[in-house]
């Protein structure tokens, strides 16, 4: 058996736990109880000193000396388990009963035991019993210490005070000596005191005890007090030793956490992005004010459901997986549904919680909506090649006019004078199709020219709708097409140049009734969303694919054989300089959905 020590540190190296059981016999004779305790807190070798240690079998569960000392509960100071994690050896004072009888106060000292080959295996730890009157050996051990401690007798004279007390409230020990404990204690609190007191002589020990004690500069120190009564060999009260925790570092950072809390917790709340929290199963645990904004429900609503089926994004759970195995997720694009059941583009990042012990916990969602970036990307794209094809149309228009018209001219003439059918028949095909390739014309100078000069004004839409469906009423009469309107009564008015209204509302009717069967339904739907007026037109169609849902407001592009290719281009003009936005989707009716949006006028004072 050798001894190691350095600065900090003190150790045993031994052969075998088995060697100290000379040394425990030794001190055995002089009352000092001898453990030694493995890395499970199995107590592997115990003296004579301590009853009943040769039969126990370590915590149990509950304690690491549960069976042998009879506590209830683990030690919050327990010094084996503390020299395991640090390494170094520890002292202090320390209440242990043995089973059956009263709190004894012992002088606690544990110490690191390495193997041969250096490996901390085991600790070993003895018991010196603090007996008989308060005097020398007490007083030396408390001022000793480094733990905080003071000695009281039956009077509250205060015997002892450790360099630990001294430093907590700024007395020395001269100033202390033989003076009553009051002086700790504020005026305020007298009383508590004397209950204090009273619980320690009654009980014996106050476990931990938190309260105010003054420093000699007048400060309020806040404290956890852990007493225990000091008996004589008769077993009379003669005192009570105390134990103080300074609770100021711990309340500082308990007030700082919860002015975090407060502060994560008010950015979470008035955050524009939609902050939700999940279980590891993905059911929602918390759902912010933006996300009820963005999907339409509130957080009462959605808590416990799986996020994945209340979105309606089944690859959510692809990125809730790559979360669990990762600990983050890559920033996502894609659609959610609202309340209503209408797509809502996003970007979905996310990023594993943690708990105390660095196990992932639940999962941070953090789902921006897109669709102002989207409709702003999609304005600039259709105005870059607006402006491309309308500078080609205009020529276009301009150098075909003139020798449509002649060649249109001549055929009408030429049928004045023809002398048989057939060649009048050939003839009415050249005028037809003139009049087809002049109809093209004046629409390439219609997309050309954009919205007109004329002064926009703050337009009824309701007046506007029903202008225009009386110009449908003949192609939807002779197609035996239904016509569905849902207008919302109190719609503001939108400020945008009458015609150019008409004609956006025109074209999409239009297209919608070309789109249908005969006998089919096309519905026209207007409501109010913040700021904008939305008109939707739809069809019970066959619809747009998604991978033309972008292109189809490009020019000259066209799914329909008599199409032009310009009626969706020339909306998405009117719209655009009209600082709206356009869009294509899936309508209620199963078939296609043209929505379009504009700014509401500004109220008149």
């Amino acid at each position: 058996m050798q001894a190691e020590s350095g600065p900090h540190t003190t150790a045993l190296r031994l052969e075998h736990p088995s060697d100290l059981e000379a040394m425990g016999d030794a001190l055995a004779v002089f009352g000092v109880g001898l453990h030694v305790i493995d890395r499970s807190m199995q107590i592997i070798y115990a003296n004579d000193v301590v009853e009943g240690a040769a039969t126990t079998d370590g915590c149990a569960g509950e304690h690491c000396f549960a069976t042998l000392w009879g506590a209830r509960q683990r030690c919050p100071d327990c010094l084996p388990l503390l020299v395991f994690r640090t390494g170094e050896a520890q002292e202090g004072l320390r209440a242990r009963a043995r089973t059956g009888k009263p709190a004894d106060l012992f002088r606690v000292r544990a110490v690191p035991i390495l193997d041969p080959r250096g490996e901390h295996l085991y600790v070993g730890e003895s018991f010196v019993p603090v007996s008989g009157p308060l005097g020398g050996d007490t007083l030396g051990l408390a001022q000793s210490s480094g733990t905080p401690t003071l000695v009281v007798d039956y009077e509250d004279r205060i015997l002892s005070w450790s360099p630990g007390v001294a430093a907590m409230f700024g007395y020395g020990v001269e100033e202390v000596l033989g003076r009553r404990v009051d002086i700790l204690v504020p005026p305020d609190l007298a009383g508590e005191q004397r209950e204090f007191a009273a619980t320690v002589a009654r009980d014996g020990k106050v476990p931990r005890f938190e309260t105010v004690r003054l420093a000699k500069d007048g400060r309020r120190v806040p404290v956890a007090i852990t007493a225990l009564a000091v008996h004589d060999e008769a077993g009379r009260l003669i005192g009570r030793s105390c134990v103080f925790e300074d609770l100021s570092a711990l309340q500082a950072l308990q007030r700082q956490l919860i002015a975090q809390q407060e502060l994560l917790a008010h950015i979470g709340r008035s955050a524009a992005d939609a902050i939700i929290g999940v279980d590891r199963d993905g059911r929602v645990t918390s759902w912010n004010a933006a996300a009820e904004q963005l999907i339409g429900r509130t957080a009462q609503s959605t808590s416990g459901e799986l996020l994945a089926t209340l979105v309606g994004d089944p690859g959510l759970e692809a990125l809730l997986a790559e979360v669990r195995e990762l600990g983050a997720g890559r920033i996502a694009r894609t659609e959610w549904r609202d309340l209503k059941g209408q797509p809502v583009p996003v970007e979905v990042s996310a990023a594993a919680l943690t708990d105390g012990n660095g196990e992932h916990g639940g999962i941070a969602l953090v789902a921006r909506d897109v669709s102002a970036r989207q409709r702003l990307d999609r304005q600039l794209m259709r105005s870059e090649k607006l402006a491309v094809t309308g500078s080609l149309a205009a020529g276009l228009a301009h150098e075909i006019g003139t020798p449509l018209n002649v060649i249109s001219a001549t055929a009408e003439y030429l049928m004045l004078d023809a002398a048989s059918e057939p060649t009048r028949e050939r003839l009415r095909g050249i005028v037809a199709e003139t009049d087809r390739i002049s109809r093209l014309v004046r629409e390439l100078l219609s997309f050309a020219r954009g919205v007109t000069q004329r002064e926009r004004e703050d337009v009824d839409v309701h007046e506007a709708l029903d202008r225009v469906r009386s110009l449908v009423s003949i192609p939807l009469e002779r197609k035996h097409v239904e016509l569905l309107t849902r207008i919302q009564p109190d719609l503001p008015r939108v400020r945008v140049e009458p015609d150019g209204l008409h004609q956006v509302l025109l074209n999409l009717i239009l297209n919608a009734v070309a789109a249908v069967r005969g006998g089919g339904r096309v519905g026209v739907r207007a409501s109010v969303t913040g700021p904008t007026v939305s008109l939707e037109v739809h069809d019970d169609g066959p619809g747009v694919p998604p991978g033309l849902r972008e292109r189809i407001f490009d020019p000259f592009f066209t799914t329909r054989a008599e199409g032009t290719g310009l009626g969706l281009a020339v909306c998405a003009r009117v719209v655009s300089e009209h600082g709206g936005d356009i869009r294509v989707g899936e309508g209620p009716l199963g078939g296609a959905s043209f929505v379009v949006q504009l700014p509401v006028a500004e109220a008149k004072p």
